[in-house]
């Protein structure tokens, strides 16, 4: 599970769809008492009737494309990911000829495509999608500024999911060339720990971890340090050393670092169901067929100061949710950085259960593999975690007030 890692963490989906949290939370944990959660959903009709009266009065595409992916968004958060796939692609056919002049809603719409498509199990258009982002920028704003670095972020992720690891490392090198080039080093050391954990995965006792373990002891360049600690906290304990990665932890959580990193996630293993056949012998070629449409959990929990988990709890599903159990141990066993100031966090969490999209070998049938996995979208937000976001500018020099 170490890509699952990469890429549910230290590299988290830059989500395109920005939106005010879908759920409302209340109540704090208190202890030995059950938690209480109200959940608040959005009418999707409210959002196709906006979408529609947008496109009867002939509204501009800037306009068209911010009515389909706010409806995309709450047909996705209802598990109508088919319907919010439909309206993104309807979108796509009106406005992706009006690229150059909207390069960012085109973006947009094709990074909101990609998401959908991994939860449908769309592997391969999920990853031409994320190109599609980097491509429409690059025709349309031909200077590379922040939005470009967060493309080439997106594609090195997508190549992560697909296992091209090698391709991923690559684009962050040259990420962090351009950046550098650029005058950003915040984007450069960003794509530098994130291609070094990639070599991590490809080589886990290879020099990555003495790379990181380097970074921490570089105080001018705060960001890459903390970066580098959360990392090797979870290499330490993924190398069976806990202690060391406590400590870290432990110094992490002296630093105010604005947002409860986790550092540790126990792996799990989705269980594959088989035909038992006569005289007990499993044959792995007769595999019963997992229903993967339309299959999700919402998980809610607090990250309580000390950084463990409680109170979790599914708190909407849709289908059989027998193959969460391992995937809620795991979130049970997860260790997050210290609160520094003694209050507790609350979580909710997409979970899709799905496999991709296979070509049946002389036909031209589709039918989904027989190795599922889960993907992840943060319902408590939609936002990534604040050290991952390219802000339009740099921060400015110290000592040197930023203008208002």
């Amino acid at each position: 599970m170490r890509t699952a890692l990469l890429i549910a963490l230290l590299v988290a989906p830059l989500l395109a769809v920005p939106s005010a949290p879908a759920f409302a939370r209340s109540a704090q944990p208190q202890s030995g008492e059950g938690q209480e959660v109200t959940v608040t959903g959005r009418r999707i009709q409210d959002f196709r009737d906006r979408l529609r009266a947008c496109l009867a009065r002939g509204c501009p595409p800037n306009e068209d494309v911010d009515a389909s992916l706010a409806l995309a968004e709450v047909e996705f958060e209802a598990g109508e990911y088919e319907g919010a796939r439909r309206t993104i692609l309807q979108s796509l056919d009106r406005n992706r000829r009006h690229a150059r002049q909207y390069p960012e809603p085109v973006a947009d719409l094709y990074r909101s495509r990609a998401r959908v498509s991994r939860h449908l199990g769309r592997g391969d258009e999920s990853l031409r999608s994320t190109l599609d982002v980097r491509r429409t920028l690059q025709q349309g704003i031909p200077t590379e500024d922040y939005r470009h670095f967060t493309a080439r972020l997106e594609v090195a992720e997508a190549y992560t999911r697909a296992s091209r690891l090698e391709e991923a490392r690559a684009e962050l090198e040259d990420l962090a060339r351009a950046a550098r080039a650029a005058n950003r080093p915040d984007v450069a050391s960003l794509a530098e720990l994130r291609g070094t954990w990639i070599s991590y995965l490809l080589a886990p006792y290879g020099p990555a971890r003495a790379r990181l373990l380097e970074m921490t002891r570089d105080p001018s360049n705060r960001m890459r340090a903390v970066g580098a600690q959360i990392l090797l906290a979870r290499i330490y304990r993924d190398q069976g050393d806990p202690r060391r990665a406590d400590q870290l932890v432990a110094e992490l959580a002296r630093r105010d670092t604005g947002r409860r990193a986790l550092v540790f996630s126990p792996p799990y293993v989705l269980q594959a169901r088989e035909t038992i056949e006569e005289g007990g012998t499993v044959n792995v070629n007769t595999r019963i067929p997992d229903t993967f449409d339309r299959t999700w959990i919402d998980v809610g929990f607090w990250v309580m100061p000390d950084g463990r988990v409680d109170g979790l709890e599914v708190i909407r599903q849709r289908g059989n949710i027998d193959w969460a159990e391992p995937l809620l141990r795991s979130i049970r066993g997860r260790r997050y950085t210290v609160a520094t100031d003694n209050t507790p966090t609350f979580r909710l969490e997409r979970y899709t259960y799905t496999a991709d999209l296979e070509r049946v070998s002389g036909t031209r049938i589709m039918q989904r593999g027989q190795r599922a996995r889960v993907e992840y979208y943060d319902l408590s937000t939609g936002e990534p975690p604040p050290e991952l976001v390219i802000p339009t500018r740099p921060p400015a020099p110290a000592g040197r007030p930023t203008s208002g």
